[in-house]
C-alpha cells in the first residue's frame, strides 16, 4: 500500500460479527466490485467475521493498517468530540515523522529557532499516521477544513486531534477560568490521563471564541489545547510525544500572550 493513501468511506460504523468494523472504496481496489471490510481483532487475537461477501482484511499484531487507523480516528471523534462518522465524506491517510519537518521547515526558521530545531532532529522521533475527515458537503471545496486525528503508530494513542463544528464557533470573549480548568481535566480523565498540578495556563484574550490552553500531563509531556467558550468542549489538542524542545519564539509567545490559570 502506498504511503500516501485516500480511503472513501462508504458507510458509517457497522458492527461485523461482534467486532467493530468500517466499509471502504479504496483506490486501489478499482478493478473490484466488492467493499474492503476491517475487522478489529480482540486482546486475545481472535476477530472474527460473519459475512463472506466482502474482503476481510485483519490487522496484524504489532501494525496499523490505514483501514484500522481510520476506524481508531472514527472512535476518537465520536468518544471525545461526539462527531458521528456520517458526517464524514472522505478519509485521506498519511503516514509521517516529524523529521520530515524538520528538514523542511530549517531554512525557514530564524537563527535561533533553526538551532533548537537541529537539537530536536537528534532526538528518536515516532512514526505517525495522520486521519483527515472532509465533510461530504465540504469536498468540492478548494480548502475545505477537515478533521485531523494523529497516531502513534507505535503505541496506538491518539496524541493528536483538531475538529471542525459549527457549534463551537462563538462570538464570545468573557474567560471563565473555573470553567475552562475543568474542560482540561474533564477530557483528560475521559483519556485516564492526569494533568500536573500548577501547569495550566489560558491565552490572555480569546479568538474567535476560542482560548488556547497549556498544559502538562504527569508522565512529563506538554499539551497545546483549544477550547470553545460557547460551550467549554476541546475543540483541539495536541501532545508533545516526541518530548521536543520548544523554540524559542514559541517560549516568547508563552511568556507575552498567556497567564496561568
Amino acid at each position: 500500500m502506498n504511503k500516501k493513501n485516500i480511503l472513501v468511506l462508504s458507510m458509517a460504523l457497522t458492527i461485523v460479527g461482534g467486532a467493530t468494523a468500517a466499509v471502504f472504496a479504496s483506490d486501489n481496489a478499482i478493478h473490484s466490485t466488492k467493499n474492503k471490510v476491517v475487522t478489529l481483532a480482540s486482546k486475545e487475537g481472535s476477530g472474527t467475521t460473519q459475512t463472506t461477501t466482502n474482503d476481510v482484511v485483519k490487522v496484524a499484531n504489532g501494525k496499523i493498517s490505514d483501514e484500522e487507523a481510520v476506524i481508531m480516528a472514527t472512535k476518537a471523534l465520536k468518544d471525545y468530540m461526539g462527531l458521528d462518522a456520517k458526517s464524514f465524506g472522505e478519509a485521506r491517510v498519511n503516514r509521517t515523522n516529524n523529521q520530515e519537518n524538520f528538514k523542511f521547515f530549517m531554512d525557514l526558521y530564524s537563527k535561533e529557532d533553526a538551532a533548537v530545531l537541529q537539537e530536536n532532529a537528534k532526538k528518536d522521533t515516532a512514526n505517525v499516521i495522520v486521519v483527515q475527515f472532509v465533510r461530504a458537503e465540504d469536498l468540492n471545496q478548494t480548502m475545505a477544513a477537515s478533521n485531523r486525528i494523529v497516531i502513534n503508530e507505535a503505541t496506538g494513542e491518539i496524541v493528536s486531534l483538531t475538529a471542525f463544528t459549527d457549534e463551537n464557533r462563538s462570538s464570545e470573549t468573557t474567560i471563565d477560568d473555573a470553567k475552562v480548568k475543568s474542560a482540561v481535566i474533564s477530557f483528560f480523565d475521559q483519556q485516564q490521563k492526569n494533568v500536573k498540578e500548577n501547569t495550566l495556563k489560558v491565552s490572555k484574550s480569546a479568538s474567535s471564541g476560542t482560548v488556547r490552553v497549556l498544559c502538562n500531563l504527569e508522565d512529563g509531556r506538554d499539551v497545546d489545547m483549544t477550547i470553545s467558550l460557547k460551550n467549554y468542549t476541546v475543540s483541539s489538542y495536541e501532545i508533545n510525544y516526541d518530548r521536543l524542545l520548544p523554540l524559542p519564539s514559541e517560549e516568547k509567545d508563552y511568556r507575552e500572550n498567556f497567564r496561568e490559570l
